[in-house]
């Protein structure tokens, strides 16, 4: 069984444990059902309750598959078939239970509401409303003409069927309930992160004015002065090499201010997009860069600056601190955007290095919806990977 069910651990945990709790109530309800019907309590509306369930776990049973493909869209469409058709069977079979099947139709727009589209929840609520209109209203219509000596068969379908709609409600809140926490939480630390990550921005910034082009003019200053004093000597020769050297030394820092305004946000990664600012920065990386691209479709603006500056900073470590004398950058645009940076360098331990930088790209990451694994250890390189959602998930 966890083979079949593997196509849903892609899925988010949350999501993926709401579909286990509803395949395993539903098939309790499908044994319990049977077992009563080959005990003897054969029915018309039993036999139908049963056919019902048994495509409904059939219907459960396809998304995991289509789940590796698809993703949350794949899981949450089977979902709701499922729960429509259980809905309109259990109805049909046995009208009692309209005010159960009813609520059945609104679980698919609840579960799916964290992780599908707008246009996707829109269509669910158009489901849940009209769906749960026409099931109270053919619960209705069947109750007029159901049998009232058969009672014992409204009471074995309920038993049986009940429990486990109101199991699966009773753990959809409580996932809910637990998500507003979780995402509370989260949110409390992202915002100490980014305070911790700005400051640490602001220092390095203040770090490279000082140590480059704040130098660089300070040596100007000398370098004109030296010059001034030549003119006034009289020694043209000497002045002019100065002056020279003074032309020579701000072009090298404009070139250097160019080089820090491109690292807080290249004008190419806006025009051309991620691709092309990768390309420009892997020719400039002072370790060769192997860049590996398929699949690419041009995400949103946050999504392409986070995985950016992500692999940005990647490059600077393996340049930096890690030794590497290659790099390899992977970037994948479909099912969703992902990239991975892998470096030969000498690796290190998480727990001896500050996270300044790697906070900087989770935070980063985390913004835009994504999430960030590091694989790392002492003389095996570093394997940095990034995922973001879908693009019909985003927003």
């Amino acid at each position: 069984m966890r083979g079949i069910l593997a196509g849903w651990d892609r899925l988010d945990p949350a999501l993926a444990w709401l579909l286990r709790i509803n395949l395993i109530a539903l098939t309790a309800a499908t044994v319990l059902l049977g077992a009563a019907y080959l005990l003897g309590f054969k029915h018309t509306a039993v036999e139908i309750d049963l056919a019902v369930m048994v495509v409904s776990l059939v219907l459960m049973l396809a998304t995991p598959p289509l789940s590796r493909r698809f993703g949350a869209n794949a899981a949450i469409l089977g979902l709701t078939l499922s729960a429509l058709l259980f809905a309109v069977g259990g109805t049909w079979a046995t009208p009692v239970l309209s005010p159960l099947t009813a609520l059945l139709t609104m679980v698919p727009l609840l579960v799916a509401y964290p992780y599908l589209s707008a246009r996707w929840v829109h269509a669910l609520m158009v489901v849940a409303v009209v769906g749960s209109a026409a099931i109270v209203a053919l619960g209705e219509w069947r109750r007029m003409e159901a049998l009232d000596d058969l009672w014992w068969v409204n009471a074995l379908v309920i038993a049986s069927s009940l429990p486990a709609g109101v199991l699966v409600v009773v753990f959809l809140v409580r996932g809910a309930y637990a998500r507003v926490q979780e995402q509370s939480t989260q949110l409390t630390e992202s915002r100490t992160r980014i305070v911790e990550v700005a400051d640490a921005a602001r220092r390095s910034l203040e770090r490279d004015l000082h140590d480059g082009a704040q130098q660089r003019l300070l040596a100007m200053s000398v370098t004109i002065e030296r010059a001034r004093k030549e003119l006034e000597a009289g020694r043209q020769d000497g002045a002019t090499a100065l002056l020279g050297q003074l032309a020579a030394d701000n072009r090298e820092v404009l070139v250097e201010l160019r080089e820090l305004a491109r690292g807080i946000y290249p004008p190419l990664l806006t025009e051309r997009g991620l691709v092309a600012a990768l390309q420009s920065t892997a020719r400039r990386s002072t370790v060769p860069v192997t860049l590996d691209v398929a699949d690419f479709e041009r995400p949103s603006r946050q999504v392409e600056a986070a995985a950016y500056f992500c692999i940005l900073e990647a490059l600077t470590n393996a340049a930096k601190h890690a030794g590497a004398s290659e790099v390899l950058v992977t970037v994948r645009g479909l099912p969703h955007l992902s990239f991975t940076v892998s470096d030969n360098g000498s690796g290190f331990d998480r727990a001896l290095v500050e996270a300044g930088g790697l906070l900087g790209m989770e935070a980063r990451v985390a913004a835009a919806g994504g999430s960030l694994r590091l694989e790392t250890a002492p003389g095996r390189g570093t394997t940095v990977r990034g995922e973001f959602p879908p693009l019909d998930s985003v927003g």
